[in-house]
Order: C-alpha cells, then sequence, then structure tokens
C-alpha cells in the first residue's frame, strides 16, 4: 500500500517549494556580489531556524576555504586542527563532500553557546566551491530534512559565487590588457622615434634590441592569458588577439632593423 501524505507533510512541503522558489528568484535577480550571498544566507532563517550562520568560500589563489560573509558570529569546529583545504570542520565537509550535523554539542565561546551545528558544501558542477555553517544555542535544532534543503540552496549560492568569480576574473583581466595596451603604446612610440631619427647602423640595432625584448614579453603575456582565461568574453579574445598580432608585427619590424646591412663606413675607404 502506498503511505500518503497527511496534512501537515502537505503542508510543510508546500512552504519548502515556496521558500525555494523565492531563493531561485532572489539568485535571480540579485547582482553579483557578497552583499547578495549575505541576504541568501539570513533567508535560510525562514526554513530552518538558527542562530548563527557562515559562508566559507573557496579561493582558487590558496586552495583554502576563506569567511566570506557571517550572520552573527562565524560559525566553525575544531579550527585548531587542519585538512587540506584548510582549518575545521568546514575543511573536512569540503574535503568529503558531504554534510555533517552534530546535534548534542557542549561548546561555549565567548560566553555564546554552541548546542546544534550543520555544515552542508556548495557543489556546483560536481566541484566543491563553499560550505555553509549553521549554529544554533538549543540541542537537536537540525534535521536531514534541514541539511537536504540547505544543500538545494548551497547549490544556488554556489552561482553567485562563480558570477563573483567571474566578474574578478574579468576585472583583473581587463587591467592586464590595458596594462599590455599601454606597454605597445610605450614601444609604437619609440620604434617611431628609431625610424625617424636614422640612427647609425649600431646603434640602431642597439635601440631596436631594446624594444624587441618588451614586445616579446607583451606578446608572450597575451598569449598566455589567451591560454588560461576561463570563459573569456568575445570582447577580451578580439583585445587580447589584437595586441598578440601587433606586438608580433613590431617585433617583426625590430628584428629587420637589427638585422639589417651596416651603412657605409669607414671600413670601405
Amino acid at each position: 500500500m502506498p503511505r500518503f501524505q497527511t496534512r501537515t507533510e502537505a503542508v510543510t512541503l508546500e512552504h519548502e517549494l515556496k521558500f525555494l522558489f523565492e531563493i531561485s528568484s532572489l539568485v535571480q535577480e540579485s547582482p553579483a556580489s557578497v552583499e547578495s550571498l549575505e541576504e541568501i544566507l539570513k533567508s535560510i532563517g525562514k526554513l530552518v531556524d538558527f542562530r548563527s550562520a557562515s559562508l566559507f568560500v573557496l579561493s582558487r589563489q590558496t586552495g583554502k576555504l576563506e569567511e566570506i560573509c557571517s550572520i552573527g558570529r562565524t560559525v566553525d569546529l575544531i579550527n585548531f586542527v587542519n585538512f587540506n583545504m584548510g582549518a575545521g570542520i568546514s575543511a573536512w565537509v569540503a574535503q568529503k563532500k558531504r554534510p555533517i550535523i552534530l546535534n548534542n554539542l557542549r561548546k561555549t565561546q565567548g560566553g555564546t553557546h554552541t548546542k546544534s551545528f550543520i555544515s552542508v558544501p556548495l557543489v556546483f558542477a560536481g566541484e566543491v566551491s563553499g560550505v555553509v555553517n549553521l549554529a544554533h544555542d538549543e540541542p537537536e535544532s537540525f534535521s536531514r530534512r534541514d541539511a537536504e534543503v540547505i544543500g538545494i540552496v548551497s547549490s544556488l549560492l554556489s552561482l553567485i559565487v562563480e558570477r563573483i568569480e567571474h566578474a574578478e576574473s574579468k576585472a583583473v583581466s581587463n587591467r592586464e590588457i590595458e596594462s599590455l595596451n599601454e606597454k605597445l603604446r610605450i614601444s609604437r612610440e619609440k620604434l617611431g622615434e628609431i625610424e625617424s631619427y636614422r640612427a647609425p647602423g649600431d646603434t640602431s640595432r642597439t635601440l631596436a634590441a631594446k624594444i624587441y625584448n618588451p614586445l616579446a614579453i607583451i606578446a608572450g603575456n597575451a598569449q598566455f592569458l589567451l591560454m588560461t582565461m576561463k570563459n573569456p568574453g568575445s570582447s577580451v579574445l578580439k583585445r587580447l588577439k589584437a595586441i598578440d598580432a601587433e606586438a608580433s608585427n613590431l617585433m617583426h619590424m625590430t628584428g629587420r632593423m637589427q638585422s639589417a646591412d651596416e651603412p657605409v663606413g669607414r671600413e670601405q675607404f
């Protein structure tokens, strides 16, 4: 015989679905910012009662978890224990990719009691991007169902984390591109000065050599960005390819200047 839902279960499920729909809408409408993450973290309280909450995000630079925002005090346990992704239970949860629920703790810190603790990893496309921790001052406050609901919310949080990282990566790339453009402009001006100056052979080749190396670095940096950038936009690709092409053209010109025959000198008299 199939088991039918009770009225209480149906109401709870309806409430959960409504909550998740609100969170989904909030993710779609919110800008990629830490403030948006804080708002979503707060909204979890509409469905899961907690006293404090923390969101940790995995840094691509260090490979360690870093606290990005908290509601109340920072929530974590055994901070003195180190794991591959950092310290504390958060790092263990991120490493194992599975939630943990502790409902009978006797932890006191700064006059604040933690009786219940739940930690859920943020997993997106099979990769861990962070961890959500909740704490309560009453025992037996969190359930397996809470972990499942937070797990769904954590997937949505991962989307904002990805958007934030993409925006930061794009900003860094734009700064690097502007720097390459400025160096290329300076090299272009120096090359123009050499051509207009018509210096003697040795001097001309020396000046050309001094420009050739920076141009090689510019072209190399542009090629490196082209190979390593994650999901670059078409405009970024276009600008990098233009920098690479112009730097290569200027390198070709300076190369010709370095290998040009020496002008008529006293050896021919």
